[in-house]
């Protein structure tokens, strides 16, 4: 006979949050609300803990529905992209409109929850957005050109803030984006519609499915706790993007997903030819 499994709580959360020493931090988190099993009363529940126990609280809040075919004379070479999957595009065109754009539902309903709440700011860039709820939370998330990728976490790691992953592994980690940029990978071009209706290049990072292969050089950094079924850990920002990023500079190949990735592949030859 199976034993009902408690629903985790908000005490049980903030527990969790004091073991792995995020309680009074500034944290940037990555989240699966179904890792945990039951929760009274779901992400709402998860962002009321977080809130009460960190500072300033980011989230990703990544948003793809203003992605747009690339022009026929802007298409670089070595780009992480076959540009054949663009041809007979037909899709609606949606513009990015901050103030109404979507968050893709990958991103979990934890960040959705986050973004509901008074007092969160949310960045103007239509793929790599990022929420901020907390102590200055608007200079965290502005500006951030489209030019570049994850500008509010590399300010947020000016913070001596922690990465924060509930039920989640490094495969979710945004920050590890940030150091394949410091180990020399260049992010990859692609095409957004912005609210006045023109197709822009904007900045992206490539391919994380192979992310989780740096779990073994990050051990060290990673507290780790319980709550339901999840395991919380929670690392130190600058400490875990500098570690990756050296992990990725003596092993190039380390995060690569597959052999017919193209991304992957792209990636490690630098980037986008331009």
């Amino acid at each position: 006979m199976s034993v009902a499994v408690p629903a985790v709580t908000a005490i049980d959360l903030r527990r969790a949050f004091e073991d792995v020493g995020a309680a009074g931090r500034p944290v940037a988190v990555h989240a699966s609300l179904r890792a945990f099993g039951l929760v009274d009363g779901g992400a709402d529940t998860v962002v009321d803990a977080l809130i009460a126990a960190c500072p300033v609280v980011m989230a990703p809040a990544f948003c793809f529905e203003p992605n747009w075919a690339p022009p026929a004379d802007d298409r670089p070479l070595r780009n992480g992209c076959d540009y054949a999957y663009y041809d007979g595009w037909n899709r609606p065109r949606v513009p990015w409109v901050i103030e109404t754009a979507s968050i893709d539902l990958k991103m979990g309903a934890v960040p959705r929850a986050l973004a509901a709440r008074p007092g969160t700011s949310r960045s103007d860039h239509p793929w790599h957005s990022w929420l901020a709820h907390g102590d200055g939370a608007d200079a965290l998330v502005s500006p951030h050109p489209w030019d570049t990728t994850n500008l509010p976490l590399e300010r947020l790691e000016a913070r001596e803030a922690l990465v924060l992953f509930l039920g989640v592994g490094l495969a979710s980690c945004t920050a590890v984006h940030v150091a394949e940029e410091r180990a020399g990978r260049r992010p990859f071009v692609r095409w957004m519609v912005d609210r006045d209706d023109r197709v822009r290049r904007i900045r992206v990072a490539g391919c994380s499915k192979g992310f989780d292969r740096l779990e073994p050089y990050c051990a060290d950094l990673m507290t780790r706790a319980r709550a339901g079924e999840a395991t919380i850990a929670a690392a130190p920002l600058a400490a875990l993007i500098d570690r990756c990023a050296s992990a990725m500079r003596e092993n190039p190949r380390l995060t690569v997903c597959s052999e017919t990735c193209l991304r992957c592949r792209d990636a490690l030859l630098g980037g986008p030819e331009e």
